[in-house]
């Protein structure tokens, strides 16, 4: 790897330590939610891209959380050193994402909110095995996150008469 990207996966990485960036990350499926619903592939697009690069939106905190820190180490190792189960795993990620998208463009908000909150509750239970007691630095931000996208989703389904039927 040359010398200028591993500059800059550091320079992000430290930055990726912002609590900031953590809780920012789950508001993107509501305009997720919203390019699907409207069938967006530029909508979706942009989402997806800011998403990617939000982890590195908010300056490197001076004095890191070091349970954001451990979760950043194990993060680390297991992107750098991964078997074939962790690629799986890695692959998780993504087939989750198109899931939800998938389920709101089909004009279903019920799978789409079974699978963001199954995805959200997987986060946290991968975090909290693999890091630890570190890991319970997921609870706020992944989970009132998904909280918060949730209610916000069944709200706006009630008010404009959208149905939550698993279909």
């Amino acid at each position: 790897m040359s010398d200028h990207l591993s500059d800059l996966l550091r320079w992000a990485w430290a930055r990726h330590a912002n609590p900031l960036s953590w809780y920012i990350r789950p508001l993107f499926f509501l305009p997720l939610a919203y390019f699907a619903w409207r069938r967006s592939p530029w909508g979706l697009g942009l989402t997806v891209a800011a998403l990617l690069t939000s982890f590195f939106w908010f300056p490197a905190p001076a004095h890191p959380d070091p349970r954001i820190q451990g979760v950043l180490d194990m993060e680390r190792e297991f992107l750098t050193h991964p078997n074939l189960f962790q690629i799986l795993m890695l692959c998780l990620a993504p087939l989750l994402l198109t899931g939800f998208c998938v389920a709101l463009w089909r004009r279903s908000l019920g799978w789409g909110i079974v699978v963001f909150d199954a995805a959200a509750l997987g986060k946290i239970v991968w975090t909290v095995t693999e890091a630890g007691t570190d890991g319970t630095a997921t609870y706020v931000p992944v989970g009132g996150g998904a909280l918060l996208v949730t209610v916000l989703l069944v709200t706006v389904a009630r008010r404009k008469g959208i149905s939550l039927a698993l279909r």
